[in-house]
């Protein structure tokens, strides 16, 4: 589906910080077949039919998150988002900054550990592209606290969260939308943090692909009540990612 604004507090936009990205592009390319485009300093946009999809970046020493994709979610006051963050019992790890004419950007920690981003878009608006194969379709986050979770988000972008029914997640959808992009599910404390989930065709199929390209299987396919079949996988450089068919 191709998008041209996101919904404030929807996911927009992802990076992946990892320590090599030629690997990166090489395997996220054949796998989802993206074309990378190099920016100066050495940002990559990873783009499908010549529309930007997500980024990657070297991670640089020093860094308080470790490689990672991390999502980014769409606001249009950086500045209010990062007090309601605070408010809510977040914290922020990397302060609202300009990037070039593209728009600003902050990252921070919410009050389970979990990093998560905001984006306030100038030039770029974010992802062109999701909920579709080769993009991304689905936000999983893990953690120990679920209904102090919703109630963060909530506070902070004003999601909704929908009860769960039996052995499902709870689901969350942006102000504004019906469609949910995301689900919330309890998980222990040492693996708190979003899982971002890109569409594919066949789950089954990609898997082995991605298997073939270096990836390892996590998770290997299932079915996922209210969401798809979903596989959990790591990129050659041990990165999370996991890939879904929506149900």
């Amino acid at each position: 589906m191709k998008i041209t604004r996101h919904l404030p507090g929807a996911p927009c936009w992802a990076d992946l910080d990892t320590p090599d990205v030629p690997s990166a592009r090489t395997f996220y390319s054949a796998l989802f077949g993206w074309e990378a485009l190099e920016l100066p300093g050495g940002y990559v946009n990873f783009a499908l039919r010549a529309e930007k999809i997500v980024g990657a970046i070297k991670l640089k020493e020093g860094e308080e998150h470790s490689a990672g994709w991390s999502v980014y979610f769409m606001t249009d006051d950086l500045v209010e988002t990062t007090k309601a963050v605070e408010a809510a019992g977040g914290r922020v790890v990397s302060p609202p900054r300009k990037v070039s004419v593209a728009g600003s950007a902050a990252v921070y920690k919410a009050h389970d550990g979990a990093v998560f981003g905001a984006w306030e878009p100038d030039k770029h608006p974010g992802s062109g592209l999701v909920r579709e194969p080769g993009t991304p379709s689905w936000f999983g986050l893990s953690t120990p606290d679920v209904n102090g979770s919703a109630a963060f988000y909530e506070q902070v972008f004003g999601w909704t969260a929908l009860p769960p029914t039996a052995g499902d997640a709870t689901r969350v959808t942006a102000a504004g939308d019906a469609e949910e992009f995301g689900g919330i599910t309890e998980g222990p404390a040492d693996s708190t943090g979003w899982t971002l989930h890109f569409g594919v065709e066949d789950v089954d199929a990609a898997t082995v692909t991605a298997a073939s390209l270096g990836g390892t299987v996590v998770s290997a396919p299932i079915d996922v009540t209210g969401v798809g079949r979903v596989a959990v996988l790591t990129d050659p450089s041990g990165v999370r990612f996991a890939l879904v068919a929506r149900a």
